[in-house]
């Protein structure tokens, strides 16, 4: 992985910590940031990008839920009592669960083929309509739900009891894993999180100043 750096790997992780902060929002609020939920959903579309940033979209203003939310919760100078614990659990169930579907055979595949079925939703619909985000949290339920460990979301009932927010939810738990894999390929490691924090923190707040250019792997190639 020494042709990836440590922005690739910061890129992704902020994938990952921007989707949680948004199932949280979801979850408590019944709202959260357009531009954000937006570019995570589109994220599970781009399967061929020509750099880490691709997938979301080429530009650093649509991972800035993310970038704001992994300074947050990784900074030093950040009291322990002020992080939002919910964000820190839903990012580590995403790695681990990440790592989990890849050792069950069958399961990746199947996930790829629920996203090429709402992909071609898409030429009908818009990405965000609700029959493709539907789609999506099948998908999820499908193939993810039934994965030990779950993701257990906690938040306000009328919000989690609502299908159209519960719909949003499962949406961007998968576009969480689908980040997860992507910075598991570009060498992000559950270790890294602890040896690696300052140069994560680095490098996204470095991030304004424009990311390395390489290419990452295909998500979901059963090769990488």
């Amino acid at each position: 992985m020494s042709e990836y750096t440590d922005q690739d790997r910061a890129i992704a992780l902020i994938g990952i910590y921007q989707t949680a902060k948004m199932v949280y929002d979801l979850a408590t609020t019944g709202n959260t940031n357009d531009k954000a939920f937006q570019t995570s959903i589109d994220s599970l579309f781009c399967d061929q990008p020509d750099n880490t940033l691709a997938v979301y979209g080429g530009e650093v203003e649509n991972i800035q839920l993310g970038v704001n939310t992994l300074l947050a919760q990784m900074s030093s100078d950040q009291a322990i009592q002020n992080r939002n614990v919910e964000v820190t659990r839903y990012v580590l169930s995403m790695i681990i669960l990440e790592k989990k579907l890849n050792q069950i055979e069958g399961k990746m595949g199947a996930i790829y083929s629920g996203l090429e079925t709402a992909k071609a939703q898409c030429e009908h619909f818009s990405d965000f309509h609700e029959n493709v985000i539907a789609s999506l949290a099948n998908t999820y339920s499908k193939n993810v739900s039934d994965v030990s460990p779950r993701v257990m979301v906690n938040g306000q009932h009328g919000h989690l009891q609502n299908p159209a927010v519960a719909n949003k939810i499962r949406a961007l738990l998968l576009a969480g894993i689908r980040s997860a894999t992507l910075w598991r390929q570009v060498g992000g490691s559950r270790w890294g999180l602890i040896w690696s924090r300052k140069k994560y923190l680095r490098a996204a707040q470095a991030l304004s100043r424009g990311p390395q250019d390489s290419q990452p792997p295909s998500f979901f190639n059963p090769d990488n």
